[in-house]
């Protein structure tokens, strides 16, 4: 996953409340606000094929305006898993300008499954997708991980950052930022 990691940095499971503080209402409001643009670019990675690979079969989501504040997820194992990755600031620049989570964003990463194995990489975890894969899980975990762990709500603007050649989703009828 290390390699996975210095190529995506150049780009910009539900629990009950955020453990941000936020609510659960804001968490759903969130989710509600991308999900169906997420999970459509998603389903788009899954169906290019060819799944015998993971090759260009990622994509990444940030806080518009602080690339730190991201997550990314990778197909594997014929799609029907994803390995996705929290930031830490583990790969960030250093000094000043470097992402330094608070304890409570630590924990509601936690909270929604990903652990960091040392302070020095990012936090990660796989997400069982099913056969046949259901994206919805993947844009769920991947937003309210924006939500709970770096503070993204229901006005925020998010980048997404995915394989070359994909087209942006406008079936949604989901406002894209």
């Amino acid at each position: 996953m290390r390699q996975f990691c210095a190529v995506l940095m150049i780009m910009t499971v539900p629990v009950a409340a955020a453990a941000d503080g936020g609510t659960a209402a804001s968490r759903s409001r969130f989710i509600a606000r991308y999900r169906c643009a997420l999970a459509a670019r998603l389903d788009g990675i899954h169906r290019r094929g060819p799944v015998e690979n993971a090759r260009d079969r990622f994509i990444v989501i940030a806080l518009r305006g602080e690339p730190q504040r991201y997550v990314q997820c990778l197909f594997h194992d014929r799609d029907t898993r994803m390995l996705c990755e929290a930031s830490s600031g583990a790969y960030g620049p250093t000094g000043q300008g470097r992402l330094h989570l608070e304890p409570s964003a630590r924990a509601a990463l936690q909270a929604l499954g990903y652990a960091q194995a040392n302070p020095h990489v990012n936090f990660a975890r796989e997400v069982e997708l099913g056969d046949p894969p259901d994206v919805r899980i993947a844009a769920d975990l991947m937003l309210a991980a924006l939500h709970d762990g770096y503070g993204a709500r229901p006005g925020s603007a998010i980048d997404v950052r995915v394989p070359p050649g994909d087209d942006p989703v406008t079936a949604c009828g989901t406002p894209e930022s």
